[in-house]
């Protein structure tokens, strides 16, 4: 928010728009719903504004997390666009095969269980298409020893989770999960299975994020900040 306030605000932005792409997929999968919010145009008023806080969340526990790790400043852009190779063909096209599924199968009683390819199908899509293109790439990072952003990322979408789930179960205006994947059990409004898959959010919201900012030539918000010493 202070080394570059630009591109903060243009991360609230792609928020909204990105978890919008998230309830649209829900349109069909009905894997949770909203209650308590007012009718009207006020209604997604504070719709956007809750949307517009996700990714920020994200973003700014993560860099919280990095900011005491001598590894972190393991920023830099791929110097070079490279061609794509056949393992990044295969995972591109198990992106699109994720992504078509929830889609085109019937919902029936299996379509809340299917949101979870919607998450790794833009990580498979996407991040190929991020290291193409020059940009950060989570897998270019796994590969490369340069885990400090990868890890904040992960753990910084548990800790948000964890978070808004407890806000979320004490509040009137909230969102209910339909979805209970196969067991009973929850914490708080989620199924525990979900849990165990929470992280995998952080590396998507980064790849999603990267990939729109990019493909509309907006400020990519840098983890960690640019101006900040380690």
């Amino acid at each position: 928010m202070q080394t570059d306030p630009q591109a903060f605000v243009w991360l609230a932005i792609l928020s909204i728009l990105l978890w919008t792409l998230c309830e649209i997929y829900n349109m069909s999968l009905a894997a949770w719903y909203h209650a308590g919010l007012p009718q009207g145009p006020v209604r997604y008023l504070w719709m956007g504004w809750s949307f517009a806080c996700i990714w920020p969340a994200i973003y700014e526990t993560a860099d919280l997390l990095m900011a005491s790790s001598v590894s972190s400043r393991n920023w830099q852009l791929n110097p070079d666009r490279a061609r794509f190779s056949g393992w990044e063909a295969v995972r591109i096209l198990a992106g699109i095969v994720c992504l078509l599924i929830p889609v085109v199968v019937p919902r029936l009683d299996l379509g809340e269980h299917l949101f979870v390819l919607v998450g790794v199908g833009f990580l498979l899509l996407l991040d190929p298409l991020n290291r193409y293109s020059g940009r950060p790439s989570v897998w270019q990072d796994f590969l490369r020893g340069r885990h400090a952003r990868n890890i904040a990322l992960m753990l910084s979408c548990v800790l948000c989770g964890l978070f808004a789930e407890a806000l979320n179960h004490f509040l009137e205006v909230r969102w209910f999960v339909i979805a209970d994947l196969g067991t009973n059990l929850r914490f708080f409004e989620l199924p525990l299975p979900a849990y165990a898959v929470l992280h995998l959010f952080g590396l998507q919201a980064f790849v999603l994020h990267v990939f729109a900012a990019g493909s509309l030539e907006l400020p990519i918000v840098e983890l960690p900040s640019p101006n900040r010493e380690p």
